[in-house]
């Protein structure tokens, strides 16, 4: 009774198996590469890449944007395990690709072409189609924001500095909060801009003893391709964020620092003002 029950559990699990193949279907004969320890091989891709695996620690592999870098370490050379890899690689518009890798010293194609990929990894390409239709709706806000104008009071940084500041509007739309900021450069000096921090900070503080944690708000997109303000220029730049609110005694800090340079500048914006903006 016993024998028939195994008999029995093994023809059940060939079965099983046989039938979970059938949702595995692989893919073509894949490519080989060889790969050396004293020479580099290079691959190159018409996409930025998003994801990359190596089988082996005996394979090192590093990207730059459109390029793998691959190299063997040279060790256990003797080892069947160091002799075979694979490579796995994801690009930004969902293409896969499945390399198998081989080691060889004298390897004498180091650079390669690789074409576009049959295969696609969907949740990939949606998620970089969101990501374009995210950024089309900023663009577009960004272009509604153009034409308007906001009542509120002007905010004007100090007089001390090469670089005056003014808060010119602050807009609200479906969820978006967008800041405009005037800039004008009072120096006969280029400043190109190397960023732009928005921090919260305490309007007042209370005591000494009291421990504060400025919060960095970062901005969603930037209505503005060129951030250098030339010698006595001018230079509007809109920030959109999502919608976001100060705590009752805080305000806005607007941080804007030169590139390769020592120049800055600071301009707040008070919690009551950002709780005014206009609507579009």
């Amino acid at each position: 009774m016993r024998q028939k029950v195994i008999i029995a559990f093994f023809l059940c699990a060939i079965n099983y198996s046989a039938f979970s193949q059938q949702y595995l279907v692989p893919l073509k004969k894949q490519d080989t590469l060889m790969v050396s320890d004293i020479k580099t091989t290079h691959l190159l891709f018409d996409k930025k890449i998003k994801y990359l695996d190596i089988g082996s620690p005996y394979f090192v592999a590093d990207t730059l944007q459109h390029m793998i870098r691959l190299k063997h370490i040279g060790e256990e050379l003797t080892d069947v395990r160091s002799q075979l890899s694979n490579l796995t690689v994801i690009t930004v518009d969902g293409g896969y690709y499945s390399i198998t890798l081989e080691y060889n010293r004298f390897a004498d194609l180091l650079t390669y072409e690789v074409k576009k990929s049959e295969e696609i990894v969907d949740g990939i390409i949606k998620a970089s189609q969101k990501v374009k239709e995210k950024s089309s709706e900023l663009v577009s806000l960004c272009d509604q924001l153009k034409r308007h104008s906001n009542t509120i009071l002007s905010i004007k940084n100090g007089k001390k500095g090469d670089l005056k500041v003014k808060v010119s509007g602050i807009f609200y739309n479906k969820e978006k909060i967008g800041i405009r900021i005037d800039l004008k450069n009072e120096s006969t000096i280029d400043f190109d801009i190397d960023h732009i921090l928005f921090r919260t900070k305490l309007h007042k503080r209370f005591n000494k003893d009291y421990l504060y944690q400025e919060r960095v708000i970062t901005p969603l997109h930037t209505c503005a391709t060129n951030l250098e303000i030339i010698g006595h220029g001018s230079q509007t730049i809109t920030m959109l964020f999502d919608k976001f609110m100060l705590n009752e005694n805080e305000k806005l800090a607007i941080d804007i620092f030169e590139a390769k340079g020592g120049r800055s500048v600071t301009v707040d914006i008070p919690r009551k003002v950002l709780l005014q903006p206009k609507i579009i």
